[in-house]
């Protein structure tokens, strides 16, 4: 019995090894890399989508991750200054102008309506 399992597993060794080099195996893609996201521009002066990855704002440091990189607040990126963070954006400031980077550019925000209760 034991010899009939290690035919078993040696046909099961073969037929993994052999997976890669017929092209039956799936790629495995980096869970932690951001999505594609199309260049759409959202609006007048806003930057396309998918730029601004994430913010960490404290007491102690202010960060942004714009195009996969940590940038700290007054730092150079995409040829201006990193000039303002907060929640979800990040500013640009560049020969004078302005570039606002949205974390969600596709979401409309508007204040919640007041709670009816008596």
């Amino acid at each position: 019995m034991a010899g009939q399992t290690d035919k078993w597993r040696v046909l099961a060794f073969a037929l993994t090894a052999c997976l890669p080099a017929a092209g039956l195996t799936q790629s495995m893609d980096d869970p932690m890399r951001p999505p594609a996201v199309p260049n759409v521009s959202t609006g007048p002066g806003a930057s396309p989508a998918g730029q601004l990855q994430a913010v960490i704002v404290s007491p102690q440091r202010k960060l942004a991750v714009i195009d996969g990189a940590v940038v700290p607040l007054g730092a150079d990126v995409r040829g201006g200054k990193l000039a303002g963070i907060s929640d979800s954006v990040a500013i640009v400031r560049k020969n004078g102008e302005r570039d606002v980077l949205l974390m969600h550019p596709n979401i409309d925000k508007r204040p919640a309506r007041p709670d009816s209760q008596p």
